[in-house]
C-alpha cells in the first residue's frame, strides 16, 4: 500500500511594510511501523528537479538561482546530513496548466504520479496551477505549496514536489528565498514553529502578525512570513539537525525532555514547549506529546547553556493549513479545546515565584517534568518510555485525511501547506 502524503500548506502571509527551531515544532508527517516515527527522506541527498519554464518575472536562470541560494540556507548546517541538490538537466520542459498534471498529482488525487524518480519545483509563472488547485484568484493570496510520497508504514519518503507561485505580488528577491526555503523545509519533513513569539498575534486585529518582536527573532519555519533576514533562525537549525541528524549531534547539543501536565498529573496535550537561553535570547521550540502518544512528553535539543523553560498555548490561528503540532488540524482540534488555552507558565522547580535556571551541558540529558502552574510534576512510571519510540524530535503532522483507498492502494493527504500574501501596508 502507499500513501500520498503532500505537506501541509504553510499559510503565510505577507506584510509589505518589510522586505520580504530547541527544535522546531517538528516533524511534519509521522508514519513507520506504529505511526510514530518522524517521516524523512533515507538518503539525506534530495536531488530537486527545477523545470524551464520562467516565474513570472523572474527568468528560468534567475529562478534557479534563487532556488538554489534557498537551499544553501539549509545545506550549509553542519549539525545535519541534509544536502539538498538542484538539477537542472531532468525537467527540460516548461511546467504550466496545460502539463503539470504529468509530474504532479491530480487535483482530484485519482492520478499520483508518484513513480518517476522526479522532484519536481513548479514554477507556476501566472498562478494558474495554483488556482486548478485551489480555487480561482487564490493565487492572488498562496505563493506555494509543498508534498511528499511515501509507502504506508514507511519511515521515508519516496518522491516529493513544490510548486512556487510567479504571480507578481510585490515580493522582494529576499522574501521568495525564504519563503521557498520554508516550502522545501516541508518537502524534506518539516513543521511549522511558534517558540516565544505571542500567541495572540493576529490576522483580523492588533496585535498584528509579524507585530510583537523583531523580525530577525521570527524563524522561517513560522506559519507568518515575519522573518527578513536571509538565514535560519536557531530554531530552524536545530530543527533540522534534529531530524536530520549528523554523526556529531551530541557533541554539539544537549538535551532537555520530559512531560507537561496539569496539576493533577493528567497529561496536557497539544501545547507550545519553548526553551530561552539566558544569555543569548534565542529559542527553541516543541509541542507536547509530539509523538502523540497521550502523555505530554517533549524533547529538546538545546545548544549547551542556561535556560529557562516555558509552556503556553498554540495561537488558535494557527490550525488547518498553517497549524502547529499534531493536534491543531482545525480549530476544533485538541490545542484549541479545555484546558486550553492555558495560561503562560515558565518552569519555577520547588521554588515558587522563582524562575528555575536550567543548565543544560553538551552530550548531556536533563529531565523536567513540569505543570501548567509551573512546579515540577509527578509523572507515573507508565509515562516515562516515550523515548524508546524513534524520537527524532518534534511534533508530527496534522491528522491526516483519507482520500482514496483500493485494494492496492491506501492514499491519504494530510493539509498542504501554501504560503498566502496580504498586503499589510
Amino acid at each position: 500500500m502507499h500513501i500520498f502524503k503532500p505537506l501541509k500548506y504553510s499559510l503565510f502571509v505577507l506584510a509589505l511594510a518589510y522586505d520580504c527551531q530547541s527544535f522546531a515544532g517538528g516533524p511534519l508527517v509521522l508514519e513507520g511501523p506504529t505511526g510514530n516515527t518522524p517521516v524523512t527522506y533515507q538518503n539525506p541527498n534530495i536531488t530537486v528537479n527545477v523545470e524551464n519554464g520562467a516565474l513570472g518575472l523572474f527568468s528560468n536562470e534567475a529562478a534557479d538561482v534563487l532556488v538554489r541560494q534557498a537551499l544553501e540556507l539549509w545545506n550549509t548546517v553542519n549539525t545535519s546530513t541534509v544536502n539538498l541538490i538542484l538539477d537542472q538537466t531532468q525537467l527540460a520542459i516548461d511546467i504550466n496548466i496545460s502539463n503539470y498534471d504529468t509530474y504532479l498529482p491530480s487535483v482530484d488525487d485519482s492520478v499520483f504520479n508518484a513513480d518517476d524518480n522526479l522532484n519536481p519545483i513548479v514554477y507556476d509563472s501566472n498562478g494558474e496551477i495554483i488556482d486548478e488547485f485551489f480555487g480561482p484568484g487564490q493565487s492572488d493570496y498562496t505563493i506555494g505549496f509543498a508534498a511528499s510520497i511515501l509507502t504506508l508504514r514507511s519511515s521515508y519518503f519516496e518522491e516529493g514536489y513544490a510548486v512556487i507561485n510567479g504571480k507578481d505580488l510585490g515580493l522582494t528577491e529576499t522574501t521568495f528565498k525564504l519563503l521557498i526555503a520554508h516550502e522545501i523545509a516541508h518537502f524534506f519533513g518539516l513543521d511549522h514553529t511558534q517558540v516565544n513569539i505571542s500567541n495572540q498575534e493576529t490576522d483580523f486585529g492588533s496585535p498584528a502578525f509579524c507585530s510583537t518582536d523583531s523580525r530577525d527573532n521570527y524563524p522561517v519555519m513560522y506559519p507568518f512570513i515575519c522573518r527578513n533576514l536571509l538565514s535560519l533562525h536557531s530554531d530552524d537549525v536545530s530543527a533540522i539537525s534534529a531530524l536530520y541528524p549528523a554523526a556529531d549531534i551530541n557533541d554539539k547539543f544537549g538535551i532537555l525532555l520530559g512531560h507537561f501536565v496539569d496539576e493533577s498529573g493528567v497529561p496536557i496535550l497539544g501545547a507550545n514547549i519553548w526553551a530561552e537561553n539566558t544569555s543569548t535570547g534565542e529559542t527553541y521550540s516543541i509541542v507536547s506529546d509530539y509523538l502523540k502518544q497521550g502523555t505530554g512528553y517533549y524533547k529538546l535539543y538545546l545548544p549547551a547553556g542556561t535556560y529557562t523553560l516555558h509552556a503556553n498555548s498554540i495561537n488558535p490561528e494557527f490550525n488547518g493549513g498553517s497549524g502547529i503540532g499534531p493536534y491543531a488540524s482545525t480549530i476544533l482540534d485538541i490545542s484549541f479545546i479545555d484546558p486550553h488555552p492555558i495560561s503562560p507558565v515558565t518552569y519555577q522547580g520547588d521554588i515558587d515565584g522563582s524562575d528555575e535556571i536550567i543548565t543544560i551541558p553538551l552530550n548531556q540529558t536533563i529531565t523536567i517534568d513540569f505543570s501548567s502552574s509551573g512546579g515540577i510534576a509527578s509523572v507515573p512510571a507508565s509515562s516515562s518510555g516515550d523515548d524508546s519510540v524513534n524520537d527524532l524530535f518534534g511534533a508530527i503532522s496534522h491528522a491526516t485525511l483519507l482520500l482514496l483507498l483500493t485494494v492496492i492502494y491506501a492514499m491519504r493527504r494530510p493539509r498542504l501547506p501554501v504560503l498566502r500574501f496580504k498586503d499589510n501596508s
